[in-house]
């Protein structure tokens, strides 16, 4: 469905704007997702459906992830929703995508791309899991559109733009869950965070691994048996092989439980339990510590150069919203 919002006037002639998103339900009970860049702190939000407006409230948003949940005060008749799966199985690259959007003033549109790749980092920006990146290219209202496998299961939500090559990243399913749950049950994001800092290593027997390289004081990690040059292998359901894996790994944990960890010191794989904790807001998401090295000589691995700025606009605008004069309403 169509997703609208009003913000007060930017200008002299104190005509409200007006933003509009796609959306889409993910319960009877009237909640859905659409993204936070349409529905940040508005004067008020509806959604449209079968050429009737519904008011809506906004339970939280997510800055991040570019995730908003709202629930609607009343309910349409009858409407479908989407089932967010807990699978830790992503849509392997080169999966077809269905995507249902509503760009501009047009109704419900299908539009058919591919998954193209998984990031948790374009440039200098770090995404808190791995999204899902498309050979759809982002219009304006299409920000919050659902992304379908050709089973019809709900494996993404449109999120974040790379008009540069025309291509847009998805928050995964499974993670729209994990931040469903947290918005719907705390009212905030609790990232998780165990306290080390890692160090890429690699030679041309192993390839490239992540070492821990600093246990925080005070920290679940100090007390969990954890020590500095272990090898990282998994963490919870997920094997651990880079930066990328790290991160995902971690955005799924949950504060105050326990979580699995395996590692390799010297020749034995060690497992620890650790409990999670929520992350500091002073801690960010990148967490090497320092370049990676080769075995042997010690010499910096050469890693890619960073795309220009001009290459990274990534901006939580990205999701494409329109804006449009109120009275279109």
């Amino acid at each position: 469905m169509r997703v609208k919002a009003a913000y007060p006037s930017s200008g002299p002639d104190d005509v409200p704007r007006v933003l509009i998103g796609t959306g889409f339900f993910i319960s009877r009970e009237g909640h859905l997702l659409t993204n936070a860049t349409v529905v940040q702190k508005p004067e008020r939000a509806w959604i449209e459906k079968d050429g009737v407006s519904y008011a809506a409230d906004v339970l939280g948003v997510d800055e991040t992830s570019n995730l908003a949940l709202l629930k609607l005060r009343s309910l349409p008749p009858s409407f479908n929703f989407f089932h967010l799966a807990d699978t830790s199985e992503l849509p392997p690259v080169g999966t077809v995508l269905l995507r249902i959007s509503m760009p501009l003033e047009f109704g419900a549109s299908p539009s058919q791309g591919m998954v193209t790749g998984y990031e948790s980092r374009f440039g200098q920006r770090f995404f808190p899991c791995k999204f899902m990146r498309t050979s759809l290219p982002a219009g304006p209202g299409e920000g919050g559109a659902a992304y379908l496998d050709l089973s019809g299961r709900l494996v993404g939500m449109q999120t974040f733009s790379l008009p540069e090559i025309g291509s847009t990243y998805a928050l995964p399913a499974r993670a729209a869950l994990r931040l469903r749950d947290d918005l719907l049950f705390n009212g905030e994001i609790n990232y998780g965070w165990i306290g080390f800092e890692v160090r890429v290593e690699s030679d041309r027997e192993n390839g490239a691994r992540l070492v821990i390289d600093k246990i925080m004081a005070d920290t679940p990690a100090s007390g969990s048996g954890l020590a500095v040059d272990d090898v990282l292998l998994e963490i919870g359901d997920y094997e651990i092989h880079t930066l990328d894996d790290l991160r995902n790994a971690m955005f799924y944990t949950r504060v105050g439980t326990f979580t699995d960890i395996k590692v390799r010191r010297g020749g034995a794989i060690r497992e620890f339990t650790v409990q999670v904790d929520k992350r500091p807001k002073n801690e960010p998401l990148e967490v090497v510590t320092r370049a990676p090295r080769n075995e042997g000589d010690g010499t910096p691995v050469q890693t890619p150069q960073e795309p220009p700025p001009e290459a990274m606009r990534l901006p939580f605008d990205a999701a494409e919203p329109s804006y449009v004069p109120s009275g279109s309403n």
